[in-house]
């Protein structure tokens, strides 16, 4: 009798959660919108969620058949809830831009008891890198730029092949500039491969069960991702931030030290009269909340920037002749400027931006903008209701065979001042658009062409007996990454 009972409310359970399901994924058919077929309980993420495909990739999959009806949006369900895709440029001009006011939220829940979730990403915080405050940022860059060099050397002359696997060592290099000018530390991870921030970035790029359960709570209400904050799931994580920010903060102030880097800027922009100035949008810059900016740019700056420079370096080894191009222009500018790797040598180097463009487009580390729509709005012929979550998909836009033909094909030349003049100006948006834009972009190119302009001054790179022509990819990353790392042969250029 008892298993009778219990089958019976199993199977009672088990209709509830079928009928509960059945409903919410009316939400698209009943407003007209075309979706691909959700699954119980998962919505559109299965392949997410079992780790089949990292999520901008998955993204992209669930786009491409309304892609080829011609169609610029869709809609999917991430778990029971709606998300409307969207990946029209003039669409998403009008969401990022035109329509700002409606759509300035990201949707992202933070946390006063959990300062890393008060990072930029989720504020309306906006220390601005000028091109005046990276021109003095540059000297701290350079000399990790010339370390990446010399390591990069030493490492080539222990193999026997000269192969080595660049990304692991652009990892290094770029949570050396991390380090340096978001926390005003000397890591020195090009030399230690056993550093502390080194041991911190392996925390934070693969999903553990906790932060699936997070993201799971996160979905149904934005509230409940407070059931499990950040603090539980990165806890070392977390206190090494804090702790390293208010110790470096209060050095500084009691030795009266000053460095052009971020957290210097932090500390005056804290020391301004902002609560007077803008009160609506002032925020208390505590140890906390700067630890905060530091957290994301550690984030949003190490895999990003490293994998980027380094599918540009895979691409260029397959290519001698765009890499001679390219390695040409960095020596041409050089010469002009004695030698010297300053911030108007770079600025000079269009090739050397077009081919970090080119990576941009074609490995996009963002992959998706995330917003949510704050008041209903017309967006096209298409009603976007309040609280909606929106998807734009930048690689569906940055694979567009109408405006960059042959979209798999590495053309560091689509980003000329001549070809960009003829696309629409929302078709490429590596760094998103509108007030919402990264403020970091210009100090993430400055960091990937100092990168790109020091290897390809000093190295030819070729394929080796390793060398994977296109990597695959690791399902269990958020950013791309490839699942084999990018092993290059590296030889001294002539």
């Amino acid at each position: 009798m008892a298993l009778t009972v219990l089958l019976a409310a199993a199977a009672a359970a088990l209709a509830l959660v079928y009928l509960f399901f059945s409903h919410c994924f009316q939400h698209w058919d009943k407003r007209g919108v075309p979706f691909p077929k959700p699954t119980l309980i998962f919505g559109n993420l299965g392949p997410l969620i079992r780790g089949k495909r990292p999520f901008t990739k998955l993204a992209l999959d669930l786009a491409a058949p309304f892609r080829e009806q011609g169609l610029g949006y869709c809609g999917i369900y991430q778990w029971c809830k709606p998300v409307l895709m969207v990946w029209d440029p003039e669409m998403v001009k009008q969401i990022v831009c035109k329509d700002f006011s409606s759509f300035h939220d990201r949707g992202t829940p933070t946390n006063d008891n959990d300062p890393l979730s008060l990072h930029l990403f989720n504020l309306r915080f906006t220390p601005t890198f000028t091109s005046g405050k990276l021109k003095l940022m540059l000297p701290l860059m350079s000399d990790i730029g010339d370390n990446l060099s010399i390591t990069l050397s030493e490492d080539a002359k222990r193999s026997e092949s000269h192969e080595v696997d660049v990304g692991v060592l652009l990892s290094r290099f770029a949570t050396d500039i991390i380090g340096s000018v978001a926390f005003g530390i000397h890591c020195n991870c090009l030399r230690d491969e056993n550093n502390e921030f080194l041991a911190m970035s392996r925390q934070l790029f693969h999903q553990t069960p906790a932060q699936f359960v997070r993201s799971l709570l996160e979905s149904l209400h934005p509230k409940l991702s407070r059931l499990l904050p950040l603090k539980i799931l990165f806890n070392s994580v977390h206190n090494f931030f804090i702790t390293l920010m208010r110790d470096t903060v209060k050095y500084r102030e009691e030795n009266k030290v000053e460095r052009n880097d971020f957290v210097q800027l932090m500390m005056q922009l804290r020391d301004q009269d902002l609560a007077n100035a803008d009160p609506l949008n002032h925020m208390e810059l505590t140890p906390g909340v700067m630890a905060a900016q530091g957290f994301f740019f550690f984030i949003a700056g190490l895999d990003n920037v490293s994998n980027t420079i380094a599918f540009c370096l895979n691409r260029l080894a397959q290519d001698p002749a765009l890499q001679d191009r390219v390695a040409g222009e960095v020596r041409d500018v050089l010469r002009q400027h004695d030698g010297q790797m300053t911030y108007e040598a770079l600025k000079q180097m269009e090739l050397v931006g077009c081919t970090a463009l080119e990576g941009l487009r074609l490995w996009s580390p963002v992959g998706v903008l995330v917003r949510k729509c704050n008041e209903t709005t017309k967006v096209g012929d298409l009603l976007i209701e309040k609280d909606m979550p929106l998807f734009i998909v930048l690689d569906a836009m940055h694979t567009d065979e109408s405006v960059f033909p042959e979209p798999q094909r590495f053309d560091i030349d689509r980003h000329s001042a001549e070809n960009r003049s003829q696309r629409h100006p929302y078709a490429f948006l590596p760094f998103g658009e509108g007030p919402r834009i990264c403020i970091a972009e210009r100090f993430a190119m400055l960091e990937m062409k100092l990168a790109l302009a020091v290897l390809l001054r000093d190295f030819t790179f070729s394929a080796g007996a390793n060398f994977e022509a296109d990597p695959e990819l690791d399902p269990s990353t958020i950013f791309p990454r490839p699942k084999n790392g990018f092993k290059l042969r590296v030889e001294a250029r002539a």
